[in-house]
């Protein structure tokens, strides 16, 4: 079984940012939403919402730097500019956001350094070890050393047995599974670290905020997300049900539903600009 596709649907292109190219999908049309991936995965973990909100929505979905087919190199600090330049290219002056673990980070960065620029904000698994002491343990050192071998086999096999990645179907299974096969672990060489989002920054977001985990999300991701919306002015959270870690993938009806609702409530969504 191959990876979901939109077929037809489904068109691409390319945005110069600082360094290189990203490569973007897009579907639908609408008022435009961008969707930012989690962490070793790319733009093809967002097919069911490439599919499911097309209906609605100019959905645009980029392969981050330093992943898939991207060829400006890993750097979280230019991850932000990176949304602006894709936005700027297609002709946004306002769009909603939805990033999920690692894209839930870029997209509260983007956030908190060019909040104007959005009418709505929804991160699905975010982590926030500002907000709530962290539980959970990624090691990236072993990561690191494995990818520094040349040992991505093994890399790859590790990962996909860690929490995060667990999945809770055999279409998100297999999903997942195709893309994870095709992580090179480039950004893993490059130093960097994730932006800096204290409880002052999150605070004074000024947009409506979805803040979202599966109902089987680890319970440290269970505790951000709740935090975030006690903390955000305009946040509220929400559990998919039947769902973990990669709930858009699990659940992608429940998921896209909430998304859906979530975007047509912010009265402040505009079109997308006539070609």
């Amino acid at each position: 079984m191959s990876a979901p596709s939109v077929g037809d649907a489904v068109w691409y292109g390319e945005v110069a940012v600082d360094g290189g190219r990203l490569p973007i999908a897009m579907a639908g049309e609408g008022a435009p939403l961008i969707l930012l991936h989690g962490w070793t995965l790319d733009h093809r973990m967002w097919a069911p919402q490439l599919d499911g909100l097309a209906g609605e929505f100019f959905c645009v979905a980029p392969d981050r730097r330093g992943c898939g087919r991207a060829t400006a190199p890993p750097d979280l600090a230019e991850e932000a500019a990176d949304v602006i330049a894709i936005a700027d290219a297609l002709g946004f002056e306002r769009f909603a956001l939805l990033g999920l673990s690692r894209g839930a980070t870029v997209a509260l960065d983007v956030a908190r350094r060019y909040g104007s620029r959005l009418t709505a904000l929804i991160v699905s698994g975010a982590p926030l070890p500002a907000l709530v002491p962290r539980d959970e343990v990624i090691d990236l050192g072993r990561f690191r050393a494995l990818a520094a071998a040349g040992d991505l086999e093994r890399l790859r096999a590790e990962w996909s047995r860690h929490p995060l990645m667990q999945t809770h179907t055999p279409a998100a299974r297999e999903l997942m599974r195709e893309i994870l096969a095709d992580y090179d672990a480039r950004d893993l060489a490059a130093p960097g670290e994730a932006p800096g989002l204290p409880h002052e920054t999150l605070r004074l977001l000024p947009m409506p905020v979805l803040s979202m985990t599966g109902e089987h999300d680890t319970p440290w991701r269970r505790a951000c997300a709740q935090a975030l919306a006690e903390i955000a002015p305009r946040a509220r959270a929400l559990e998919i049900p039947a769902a973990g870690h990669l709930a858009n993938a699990d659940n992608p009806a429940a998921f896209n539903a909430e998304v859906a609702r979530f975007l047509h409530s912010c009265t402040s969504l505009q079109p997308r600009p006539a070609p």
